[in-house]
């Protein structure tokens, strides 16, 4: 992290927002977005010979129809899985239900069928991309400017909708307290 990206992040409101993703504890349903002929020693090259990285970067959702989420750990599936590409956020229909209904903006959801290590696939989960156009937006990635990542850094607003209609099993922690250490840990690797 750049000096000029740690300035932005302490200039961001934190207070009253809240980071959530998935739990990363062995209980819960882990998974990563694959796509078919991915090929593990270049994990992040799509079968076109794009990167990933800079398709959720450019918010080109859409041409990622054929990916699909394999689970890694198998247990309860919860409101988001931990995300074992760090790069996603996968929400379920339930999480994305609420925001949409809420009205909340600025960001795209990407259906996916989910592959457990047995079984059939089913629906029920969603990609998550916040468009990180505007800072004082509802739902961010967390650290923001950054996307894609795997934690979304929400407002009050968010997640009192969410808390209201019980969408609540994932990992919470006041955003002010993650920003601030990661801010002291960028600090720490500049120096």
């Amino acid at each position: 992290m750049r000096s000029s990206e740690i300035s932005l992040m302490e200039s961001l409101r934190y207070e009253g927002r809240t980071i959530i993703e998935g739990h990363s504890t062995k209980k819960y349903a882990w998974g990563s977005l694959h796509w078919p002929e991915l090929k593990a020693d270049e994990w992040g090259t799509l079968p076109d010979g794009r990167e990933v990285w800079d398709v959720l970067d450019e918010g080109e959702l859409r041409t990622l129809q054929t990916t699909w989420i394999k689970v890694e750990n198998t247990g309860v599936y919860g409101d988001m899985l931990w995300s074992g590409s760090m790069m996603t956020a996968f929400v379920s229909s339930r999480f994305a239900s609420v925001i949409q209904n809420a009205g909340f903006r600025g960001f795209q959801l990407l259906p996916l069928e989910v592959q457990p290590k047995r079984g059939e696939r089913f629906t029920g989960y969603s990609l998550l991309l916040p468009d990180n156009n505007n800072p004082d937006a509802a739902i961010r990635s967390f650290p923001y400017p950054y996307r894609p990542t795997a934690a979304l850094d929400v407002s009050a607003e968010v997640m009192n909708a969410l808390t209201e209609a019980g969408a609540t099993d994932f990992h919470a922690e006041p955003a002010s307290n993650r920003a601030q250490a990661q801010i002291e840990s960028a600090r720490e690797e500049l120096a």
